[in-house]
């Protein structure tokens, strides 16, 4: 017998987690007070909430309400809830009841809420 702990040997014990910790999402999150003059590129997924002029590039991107975006959008799948002057090229787009949208849209899948604003020519690409 120890004076100050047992001598017997623990079971060890394997922690799981309920989610993938090996792989991470760069996420970045932009301010509704963000003005940005220029072109702003990500690699994962993009909250914006803020004002852009230029174009605007990323794997993901999501356009928050009261966002607003005068040049060219490109992703792979971008959700609209602001406004966007311009040209938006991605495979899924998902248009909110908010969204105002004016120029050319190019896409593969889109969904469209009642409620939104488009004066914008749409075309299919495969």
């Amino acid at each position: 017998m120890a004076l100050f702990g047992s001598s017997e040997k623990k079971p060890e014990v394997k922690t799981e987690f309920m989610f993938d910790t090996e792989s991470t999402i760069n996420q970045s999150t932009l301010a509704k007070d963000i003005k940005i003059n220029g072109s702003l590129e990500s690699t994962d997924y993009l909250d914006f909430s803020g004002h852009l002029t230029g174009t605007l590039k990323s794997s993901t991107i999501n356009l928050k309400p009261g966002s607003y975006v005068k040049g060219t959008i490109t992703a792979d799948t971008l959700t609209v809830e602001g406004e966007v002057d311009g040209d938006i090229q991605a495979k899924d787009i998902y248009i909110k009841s908010t969204a105002k949208i004016k120029g050319n849209i190019r896409y593969q899948n889109i969904d469209i809420q009642n409620g939104s604003i488009i004066n914008a020519d749409l075309f299919y690409s495969s």
